[in-house]
Parts: structure tokens; C-alpha cells; sequence
């Protein structure tokens, strides 16, 4: 073989290595596109000829390939080359409860804090976030913040008195002096707990007294039968009371003595042994019974038949004692 047919060989198999250097340089390379949504993923296959994965998106763009709102989670500097991988973030909008207001938020793939910080969402460590910061959003999810905060305060308040009620030998049976109370002022701390601005929450403590409330008392005068000490009572009626005497210590319904300080009740009405207060007699005990009593009748033991005569019928206030 002559030198120029050497030559011409040398340079026939240069152009065709060229060419086919230039076509594969101009080839069209197949992109894997990964499209993740908190719904699941989805993957297209892209043909380019672009060099990196910047000029990748801008021609998904160009081409509407991609929806608005995405986060590129691939270096977008990144050559693109066959088999190249590629993986974007798709925001789902969704209507979301925010310190009790509705707020559209873009949710994307991720935990609950990320897509917070990426809707720009503040928060602090009382505040109430479902799910759990930690968790993975899904097209599931039911996100929601409420926002907490915490007041604490101070507050003098009036205190009404309370009612006592005492048993006074020195008072003649039967009588009732009441003492009048006064009101006092205390002050109260208070912690209140608000959810989305609404008071959900409020505890009270006693802090110290400004004044001191006086009781309302109530003494019953028991000199006839010698009760002494503070009692309390749970109601009281007006009773329609009447007198009656059967001799010394004569048995009774419920089984017990009848004497001065007893008396006849409905025991539907007033059970056996329970303690009463007449006004105008002082404590009586239940223990009997009889076919006129009934109702709020009460039929008071005396000491004679002329002190029963003398009594009569009287309407007074009968207190129930505890």
C-alpha cells in the first residue's frame, strides 16, 4: 500500500470516529424523574439534551411538565449524564387549622416540623401540634396547631360569711340569736390556661386574707336539755307543731323513751333519730309516731299534759340538725 493510500485510510478513519464522537455528544440522554407528593410517588422518564440539572427544570417548565410549589432535592450544579436520577418535592395545598383559624399551608413530603418551617408557622412549647412534630405527613394527616398561652394574676375578692350554728346552754331552750357576720376581702391567685384565644382552664388559690370574713352565727338556746358545741344543720321547714305527753319515759314507735326532748314525726318525712331544733321548744329527737302526724307535722313531748294543753298548735321553724 502506497504512502497515499495510507494517508487517505488515516483520514477516512478520523472523520468517521468524529462523527460518531459529535453524534453521541448530541444524543439525547433519558432522565428518571421522581416526583414525590404526600399522596405517593410518581416517576417520568425525560429526554434532554441539556448539561446539568439546572437546565433540566427550566425545561420541564418550558414544557409545563411540572406544577408550581416544588422543592429540588437534587444538586441542581449536577451534570446530567445517563442513568442520572432525579428528585423533586411536589406541595399538595391543603386547608389547615392554625391557632383556630383556617390557613391554606403547601404540605410536601417530610415531617410535620419541616413542612411548619417551610409554611413560615411559628410556634412555642405550649402550643398543642398534631400529629407529633416528628411524624411523616401524609395526604392522611390531619394537621392542626392550637396555639396556648397562660395568664396569671392577682385579684382581691369579696368574701361573704359563712353561717355556724352553736348549741348555747345559757340561752333558754327553744330560743335562736343570731349574730350577724360581715363580709371580709381575700386575695387570690389565679392561673387561667387559653386555647385559640378561648379561656379553656382556671384554677384559684388562697393567698392571704385583707380582711377576715366574721361568721354569721346562729345560737340555739338549750338550757332545758344541755346540748353544748358547734352543730350544723342541712334544711329547714315550718313546722306544724303540736304537744302531747303520755306520762314518764313511755315507749315509742321506734322503740325508744319519750320524755322532754323527744318528739312524734312521718317517718317518711323525718326519719327515727333525727335531731331536730323547734323554735319555741329547743331539740327534739325523733322517735315516734301517730295517725294525726303527718307531713312537716311535729309533735313535741312536754313535761306535763297542762304544758301540752298550753302549747296547743303553733307554727314555728324547725331546723334539721346533722
Amino acid at each position: 500500500m502506497t504512502l497515499k493510500r495510507i494517508l487517505i485510510l488515516i483520514l477516512v478513519l478520523f472523520v468517521v470516529s468524529t462523527s460518531l464522537m459529535l453524534a453521541y455528544f448530541f444524543m439525547p440522554v433519558v432522565v428518571r424523574v421522581k416526583i414525590h407528593t404526600i399522596a405517593g410517588t410518581d416517576t417520568m422518564l425525560v429526554s434532554t439534551r441539556v448539561g446539568d440539572v439546572k437546565g433540566l427544570m427550566g425545561e420541564l417548565d418550558e414544557k409545563n411538565k411540572l406544577e408550581k410549589n416544588y422543592i429540588l432535592d437534587t444538586d441542581e450544579s449536577r451534570a446530567v449524564t445517563r442513568g442520572l436520577k432525579v428528585d423533586i418535592r411536589q406541595a399538595t395545598e391543603k386547608s389547615v387549622p392554625i391557632a383556630g383559624e383556617k390557613k391554606n399551608l403547601l404540605l410536601y413530603p417530610g415531617t410535620v416540623e419541616e413542612n411548619l418551617a417551610i409554611n413560615e408557622v411559628t410556634y412555642d412549647s405550649d402550643d398543642i401540634i398534631t400529629p407529633a412534630l416528628n411524624e411523616e405527613v401524609t395526604d392522611k394527616t390531619k394537621l392542626e396547631v392550637k396555639e396556648v398561652h397562660h395568664k396569671s394574676f392577682d385579684k382581691t375578692k369579696k368574701v361573704k360569711p359563712k353561717d355556724k350554728a352553736m348549741f348555747d346552754t345559757g340561752i333558754s331552750s327553744g330560743t335562736v340569736v343570731v349574730e350577724e357576720g360581715e363580709d371580709g376581702k381575700g386575695v387570690y391567685h389565679y392561673e387561667q390556661t387559653f386555647i385559640n384565644g378561648k379561656k379553656t382552664d382556671e384554677t384559684k388559690k388562697f393567698v392571704k386574707w385583707e380582711k377576715k370574713p366574721k361568721d354569721r352565727t346562729l345560737r340555739f338556746g338549750t338550757s332545758a336539755t344541755g346540748e353544748t358545741g358547734e352543730v350544723s344543720y342541712s334544711r329547714t321547714f315550718t313546722g306544724n307543731c303540736t304537744a302531747y305527753y303520755m306520762g314518764k319515759s313511755p315507749v315509742g314507735a321506734s322503740g325508744g323513751r319519750c320524755h322532754y326532748g323527744t318528739c312524734a314525726v312521718d317517718p317518711s318525712v323525718i326519719p327515727y333519730g333525727t335531731k331536730l331544733y323547734v323554735e319555741g321548744y329547743g331539740v327534739a329527737v325523733a322517735n315516734d309516731t301517730g295517725g294525726a302526724v303527718k307531713g312537716n307535722v311535729v309533735d313535741l313531748y312536754m313535761h306535763s299534759t297542762k304544758e301540752a294543753i298550753q302549747w296547743g298548735r303553733r307554727y314555728k321553724t324547725v331546723y334539721v340538725l346533722e
